[in-house]
């Protein structure tokens, strides 16, 4: 077989999976104020978005409220270079519209109980792309279809200590599910017939579990409020679902001259997630600024069947709110979004990508009788290394992300 046709082959085997993937830690940012902040937030979170940050943050929320992302619309891309025979990009995209956040807060007594529901992460991605005239190839042609969703929902409680400390626990349930369809044919040159080769992926995964969280707010200072959470999901059960499918023939024969037949296979494998620990604090140095920023450390995970190992990673973010009259707001913030896969190496095969990102936010609020409404955009930017056609080694493709997104997003005090 050509190289040229190894290469292509070998992708049509081993597709890498999607957009909103393993490969990070930090991935949406959902809320009010939060997300207007980049997820600066872990010593504020006063209001409903608060709970997914730092459960703590709502004892000192002085009434009722409820947050909504009402929507976010969300676009994504990722292209590798000079992917194909080393001189054609291949690039995927995602789009998306997403009401991804809603929480509610109300008091009870002493307490503070919420409840919420998050996508913490999610992906509709759609391909249908052909290439032709290659070298060797007459033409290729992907088609594929990948949806992947994490959701995060579930009961939160706070209480104050003091008037400076607070206390608070997240007990959501966490489900995962995703569903990766992928149609590829390459035809390739001949002088007389042409060969044809195609494949079919089908790939299912769910899981259920639960992501407790513990946070505490300390107020040390009037304009000084510090907070720290420890959270960890837990995978009770999951589920997988593999099917293949393989022909190659050419244009005048009949049936297939090799194939592998499709074979349903189910198998139950329990993945494993990183502790993550938030520090943040915050400043408050008059009436009308907010300047905070959070450090979100994550844990090594070890390999398991099925599931690669994960590095430790460290990543950041740092926010400013400014009211320049009191009805009027502008967020912002920037955010890292860094991997944790290992550096890829020349001589490794099937290795995941490497890519490490770095996001800006930025939002404008109008507050009315207790209630404010926010419009903002979000840009996320990543470069590193993958391995887009794993069996070879020493040809890994330089590879950039984008994602764009425009939010819209509500709260109420009552």
């Amino acid at each position: 077989m050509q190289v040229s046709k190894l290469v292509l082959w070998s992708a049509i085997l081993f597709p890498v999976m999607g957009l909103a993937d393993e490969f990070h830690n930090v991935n949406q940012i959902v809320g009010d104020r939060s997300i207007g902040m980049a997820g600066a937030y872990g010593a504020v979170s006063d209001d409903a978005s608060g709970m997914v940050f730092n459960p703590a943050g709502i004892a000192f929320s002085n009434s009722a409220s409820m947050s909504a992302n009402v929507n976010t619309l969300q676009w994504s891309q990722i292209t590798y270079q000079e992917a194909l025979q080393g001189k054609f990009d291949y690039q995927r995209s995602s789009y998306q519209v997403l009401p991804n956040f809603f929480g509610v807060v109300q008091p009870f007594g002493d307490w503070k109980v919420g409840f919420s529901s998050a996508i913490d992460d999610s992906t509709q991605e759609k391909q249908y792309q052909t290439f032709e005239n290659l070298v060797g190839i007459q033409r290729f042609v992907v088609n594929l279809n990948n949806l992947q969703t994490t959701y995060n929902v579930g009961p939160t409680i706070a209480k104050k200590l003091s008037n400076t400390v607070a206390i608070g626990v997240s007990l959501p349930l966490h489900y995962h599910t995703s569903e990766f369809i992928s149609n590829q044919s390459v035809l390739f040159e001949a002088s007389s017939n042409n060969q044809l080769e195609w494949s079919n992926i089908y790939r299912r995964k769910t899981e259920q579990g639960l992501r407790p969280k513990l946070g505490i707010i300390f107020n040390p200072l009037p304009k000084v409020s510090l907070g720290a959470t420890i959270d960890h999901t837990v995978v009770f059960a999951a589920a997988q679902t593999l099917q293949e499918s393989q022909c190659s023939t050419n244009t005048t024969d009949v049936g297939c001259s090799s194939q592998i037949n499709p074979e349903i296979i189910n198998y139950s494998l329990i993945p494993r997630y990183p502790i993550q620990v938030r520090i943040a604090g915050a400043w408050f140095p008059n009436s009308a600024v907010l300047v905070s920023g959070d450090l979100i450390y994550n844990t090594a995970v070890k390999a398991t069947d099925g599931f690669p190992a994960k590095e430790i990673t460290l990543d950041g973010a740092l926010g400013l709110e400014w009211y320049w009259t009191p009805r009027w707001a502008l967020r912002s913030g920037v955010y890292t979004s860094m991997a944790n896969t290992p550096e890829l190496n020349n001589t490794g095969t099937y290795q995941n990508p490497h890519i490490n990102r770095y996001g800006s936010t930025f939002s404008i609020a109008r507050f009315s009788q207790g209630s404010s409404i926010s419009l903002g955009l979000m840009a996320l930017y990543g470069e590193g290394q993958s391995q887009l056609f794993g069996s070879i080694p020493n040809l890994l493709q330089s590879t950039t992300s984008l994602d764009l997104n425009a939010f819209f997003t509500t709260s109420y005090r009552y």
